[in-house]
């Protein structure tokens, strides 16, 4: 019912359609591309060469032919000083083939087979280029394949991270709301495992009041001030951190310190939601240097973008919980002697399964545009990998020009455009299908719960059948 429901939503069908294509492209990037990525020639040179012209007339018979190319020559454009590429016949045809082998660039498959054959090129000293090439000559439709599979894969890594995370403390703040726990054990309880706990959290908020100390004595000592009042506001800086310190030791050994995790929760997720996450993303990007491992640099991204985007899905996971916790089965369970972590994982969190696909796909788009951003801002994926938004930023340093000399270096952005227009498109079609309330049962179905189908009107319906949307009901 789920899939006929889904299959009358068009546009979610022909975005499932095109995110496979795209993703199929990206995982078998060396097969769809006819270069390797990051292959160049020096000599000639090829930097923005604009997207080759595939002939499929013969000019001399000017009857139908295979697809070939002609080699381009490169010249300089006087006025602009810009390059210019013109079709060299001189040097003869060069024929499009399928499934040619290219023993001098390999690739590997999942990083595990490698293999030398590709969907289609032509044979060297011929270049093909379908959408152009960059500033080095590099062939953008294989840079843009190979961006995929950063960009793509990065879109559903993120989204993993963030609704593991929303997922588990959404569930923890919403099944133990108002059962706050034991953050410190005052020595006096230090029995039974009291006597493992209860030095480590000793020592926990014996480090938080030195830590509060030593912001103190540190702004103390770094003040610029001789004057009076400098002074002052140092002995109070000073004072409040004294203060602090006795505070936390008199709590921590007078009486336990207890916490509601859902208002620890909770009040976290506010404090994230409170910053703009494109700010706290580049904040927190800006922690690591810029010169770190690209491979590193890779899963920092997908981190980042999982650690800032949990916050809205644990809290309508923590309103679900906060219902389901107290339905029947529920309190079965839990007579029956059920752990919570059984319950919680067995009884609780698939009630929120409908909620959680939908949100996941419609959050994807999100984090594809996160990680897009950063790496146009210099801050993600860098050489020798690829992503889309590391290719648009290459666009961007081309200027006015880029829009205006050569647009074929605008092509990610459509890719990013279209990828993201297509899991809008599929989660608007997978929430539609999973709400009940859409729903319609097929003929068929309908006659086998008892539902008389066909164009019945109202005052058609006999008294002794019930009138239903659908028609009468026996």
């Amino acid at each position: 019912m789920v899939l006929r429901q889904f299959r009358k939503h068009r546009l979610a069908v022909w975005g499932g359609r095109i995110l496979l294509v795209l993703y199929l492209m990206a995982a078998f990037a060396g097969f769809f591309s006819p270069y390797d990525p990051n292959y160049y020639e020096l000599y000639p040179p090829k930097g923005h060469h604009p997207p080759t012209r595939i002939h499929f007339v013969d000019p001399e018979t000017g009857k139908l032919t295979r697809p070939f190319v002609y080699a381009t020559k490169r010249t300089i454009d006087p006025v602009s000083l810009q390059p210019k590429y013109e079709e060299d016949p001189s040097q003869g045809k060069f024929y499009l083939r399928f499934f040619v082998r290219t023993p001098e660039q390999p690739y590997t498959i999942f990083k595990v087979f490698r293999s030398d054959l590709r969907l289609f090129g032509v044979d060297p000293p011929g270049r093909i280029f379908l959408m152009g090439t960059d500033n080095f000559g590099r062939d953008l439709y294989s840079r843009i394949v190979y961006g995929g599979q950063v960009s793509l894969t990065i879109g559903i890594l993120s989204a993993l991270v963030s609704f593991a995370l929303g997922l588990l403390l959404g569930g923890i703040a919403g099944y133990f709301s108002g059962r706050p726990f034991a953050l410190s054990i005052p020595p006096s309880a230090w029995r039974g495992l009291g006597l493992l706990l209860g030095p480590l959290s000793l020592l926990l908020w014996l480090g938080l009041g030195v830590g509060a100390l030593f912001l103190a004595w540190t702004f103390v000592r770094l003040s610029p001030g001789r004057d009076p009042f400098s002074w002052g506001v140092d002995g109070l800086v000073l004072l409040l951190g004294l203060g602090a310190f006795y505070l936390i030791l008199r709590r921590v050994f007078r009486e336990p310190l207890r916490l509601d995790p859902d208002d620890l929760i909770m009040r976290t997720v506010e404090i994230i939601a409170a910053i703009p996450s494109l700010f706290l993303l580049i904040s927190l990007r800006a922690v690591f240097p810029t010169n770190i491992d690209p491979l590193f640099t890779f899963y920092l991204v997908v981190g980042l973008l999982g650690f800032i985007g949990w916050g809205g899905l644990a809290r309508v996971v923590r309103g679900i919980v906060l219902s389901v916790r107290e339905m029947d089965y529920v309190q079965a369970a839990r007579a029956l002697g059920a752990s919570d972590g059984r319950i919680i994982a067995r009884h609780v969190l698939p009630a929120t399964a409908s909620y959680v696909i939908v949100s996941l796909s419609l959050t994807i788009p999100g984090f594809i545009l996160g990680e897009s951003g950063l790496s146009f801002l210099g801050l993600g994926v860098t050489e020798p990998y690829t992503s889309w938004g590391l290719l648009l930023q290459a666009a961007q340093q081309g200027g006015f020009a880029s829009f205006t000399d050569r647009p074929w270096v605008l092509w990610p952005g459509f890719f990013i455009f279209l990828s993201v227009l297509s899991w809008n498109f599929l989660g608007d079609g997978l929430r539609d299908a999973l709400d009940p309330r859409r729903r319609t049962l097929a003929p068929s179905l309908l006659a086998g719960y008892g539902v008389v189908t066909g164009e019945v009107s109202l005052g058609q319906c006999p008294k002794e059948r019930a009138w239903t949307k659908s028609g009468c009901w026996r």
